[in-house]
């Protein structure tokens, strides 16, 4: 029971990190005393700290547990696979839209702008959804209990994630979003 709430507590330095460091009072004074690159340099190199410490967590060592068919499930390998790769495709088509470091508003050669063509046009945080996605294929791809508490723990912070985000952006572009609101789903696409 222990080791589950170690795989919380990982999966939520993470979230705390990430959420902490995009609020807006905090990036704004972190950006006033290092720069945009400054906080990007900042952003990433703490990230990738706290989500190895996440990761960690999970101290899951059997990766190549499906060499081993009499363990294999075929149906919960292909399902998680098609879920990687699925959050994979979404993420790359969000991408080709908007960069990363655009969505963290590092970029110092543009003023955010509100984007909603692409897959944007039908979904408002695609690289959420990718996330979620990835997680979840993640649990079906290794259905032991440390990785799928770790899925889960991870899915949910990034949902919250993205409901904060939505707070964010309202406050950024005002009833600009609130009419892309009616236009993209959430998460989802809004079935038409």
């Amino acid at each position: 029971m222990l080791e589950y709430v170690w795989i919380i507590l990982g999966s939520t330095l993470f979230g705390l990190q990430h959420s902490g460091l995009s609020h807006l009072p905090v990036k704004h004074r972190i950006i006033e005393r290092w720069g945009k690159s400054g906080y990007a340099l900042i952003f990433k190199m703490t990230s990738a700290a706290a989500l190895a410490v996440a990761f960690l967590s999970m101290w899951f060592w059997d990766w190549l547990y499906f060499l081993n068919f009499t363990l294999v499930n075929w149906f919960s390998i292909f399902f998680g696979a098609m879920l990687i790769v699925f959050g994979l495709v979404v993420s790359a088509a969000a991408s080709q839209i908007i960069s990363v470091s655009t969505v963290a508003d590092m970029r110092a050669d543009r003023q955010p702008e509100l984007i909603t063509h692409g897959i944007y046009s039908r979904i408002r945080h695609p690289l959420y959804l990718a996330t979620v996605a990835i997680f979840s294929g993640l649990a079906l791809l290794y259905p032991f209990p440390r990785v799928i508490v770790f899925s889960i723990a991870m899915s949910a912070y990034t949902i919250i994630g993205a409901v904060l985000e939505e707070r964010k952006l309202i406050i950024q572009y005002g009833e600009s979003y609130e009419e892309y609101k009616n236009q993209a789903g959430f998460l989802l696409p809004h079935l038409r």
